[in-house]
């Protein structure tokens, strides 16, 4: 925010307390209308003098309050006491390694393993603010205005997309023709007619035909952007998505190897704000571990989605915002709206299910926002079948059936793959499409020194719920 006048680190009216932010407070307006009613002075437009003076003047209850994505630093300079803190989902990373006489933080790991001897780096928890007297979550306050009908959510993703559109810039969507990135297109098209939507894959992709007539029937200035397969012969390639998303899980890499893509041209068009559907999947239930969850009962649904949005701080998020950021983009997710989010998390999966087309899929509520719009948007998208970015673009056939693992396949032989294991023990490797891209990142920083690497990104069914009809229907997806 204040691009001209936005300059970091910024320092409270009273001088105390210096701020390094990085990230959106999307609510920096109304917080800064309160500040000025209490007496506090601003001297620009940005966000980050926005909490600059909200720690100054409330502390860290400011926290609570903020709605938006962020990792930030300040200092209070009477007292030297310092104050970090991450946003409630992670969307923006933070890691720290302790020296002698303080930490160092960074929103990368490998300056932190380049500058600092033997210590570990470690990554700040989302929802977590940490001090000199230690680390405490903070609760996020509760939304004075809950929602529950679908009008009340109607109004409430309106208001979080056309909160997250940048005034004076103009904007790209990352555009699927599914149901969470079409909603945006419809809300966002009211305040930038000009929106301009990028599609990632080929003719042949299965979101193909999907994104262009739904682009056909909203008029919506869509741009195909073609995934170039022939790229993943080239290892370079490979190893910078390794080396940007900063981790070896397939899914992660396979989905940052098509998002490098699509940021590129995003880049290479003049944008540097885009909108992106993440988190209405894990919200909603619109993964496939979630929908089985909730067919197996309230509690297992209730656990693996819990699981699915915890784990974006680490997979989707963090892939997400690094290939943008890689390319000088930011990404921002409406879903993440904590009214949105107050809202889905008071559902239950009789809420979340959808049973109308003859099997159980989730994201009920977003299809009923869907059909309040019939003459604007086509009925067809609302109950397309979910498909993971690399699979909805064209790069793999399936989960399973993916170029990249058939590389890894190429590349290393049995042989080579049990010395991997052995040599990477406490990674819990699998597969050698795994110690393909572990070896990679191995090769630009010292992936022992970060111990949640060795903690996987799986997840987990109640134990009294690992049935052989649920293993039948998650064959494809890492469950244990």
């Amino acid at each position: 925010m204040d691009r001209s006048g936005g300059e970091q680190p910024r320092i409270s009216f009273d001088g105390r307390v210096l701020v390094v932010l990085n990230g959106e407070i999307y609510n920096h307006v109304e917080l800064r209308r309160e500040l000025e009613a209490n007496g506090a002075r601003f001297a620009t437009s940005s966000d980050t003098e926005v909490l600059a003076n909200g720690l100054a003047m409330w502390g860290t209850k400011i926290i609570r309050r903020i709605d938006g994505m962020y990792a930030f630093i300040c200092i209070d300079l009477w007292t030297g006491d310092f104050v970090a803190a991450r946003d409630p989902f992670g969307v923006k990373p933070l890691y720290l390694t302790q020296l002698p006489d303080g930490y160092l933080f960074c929103s990368e790991m490998k300056p932190l393993l380049e500058l600092v001897e033997d210590a570990d780096v470690l990554f700040l928890p989302p929802g977590y603010c940490m001090t000199s007297k230690g680390l405490f979550r903070y609760p996020a306050e509760q939304d004075p205005h809950p929602t529950r009908g679908i009008e009340d959510l109607d109004a409430s993703l309106r208001a979080a997309v056309h909160s997250r559109i940048p005034p004076d810039l103009p904007l790209a969507l990352m555009f699927s023709g599914g149901l969470d990135s079409t909603l945006i297109a419809h809300y966002a098209r009211e305040m930038k007619p000009d929106l301009a939507a990028f599609f990632l894959g080929t003719r042949h992709a299965a979101d193909y035909e999907s994104a262009i007539d739904c682009a056909d029937r909203m008029s919506l200035d869509l741009e195909v952007v073609d995934l170039e397969p022939d790229s993943m012969a080239d290892t370079g390639a490979l190893n910078d998505v390794v080396a940007t998303v900063e981790t070896f899980e397939p899914s992660v890499v396979r989905d940052a190897f098509c998002n490098m893509r699509l940021f590129q041209r995003i880049h290479e068009r003049g944008y540097r704000v885009a909108l992106s559907g993440e988190g209405a999947d894990e919200l909603f239930g619109g993964y496939k571990p979630i929908e089985v969850g909730y067919q197996l009962g309230e509690e297992a649904g209730n656990a693996i989605r819990e699981q699915c949005i915890g784990l974006m701080a680490r997979t989707n998020l963090q892939r997400l915002d690094r290939c943008g950021m890689h390319f000088l983009v930011e990404a921002r997710e409406p879903y993440l709206n904590r009214t949105i989010v107050s809202h889905a998390r008071s559902l239950t999966g009789r809420e979340l299910m959808d049973t109308s087309n003859g099997r159980v899929s989730g994201k009920r509520p977003l299809k009923d926002v869907w059909r309040l719009y019939p003459d604007c948007l086509p009925d067809s998208v609302a109950n397309r079948v979910k498909t993971p970015l690399h699979v909805g673009c064209g790069l793999d056939a399936s989960q399973k059936e993916s170029p990249l693992a058939d590389l890894a396949e190429q590349r290393i032989r049995d042989g080579e793959f049990n010395d991997g294991k052995a040599r990477y023990a406490d990674f819990d490797l699998r597969t050698k499409e795994e110690l393909l891209y572990l070896t990679m990142l191995d090769a630009v920083m010292d992936v022992r020194r970060v111990p949640h690497l060795k903690s996987r990104t799986n997840l987990y069914l109640p134990r009294q719920d690992c049935s052989d009809w649920a293993a039948r229907q998650l064959e494809d997806f890492v469950v244990a």
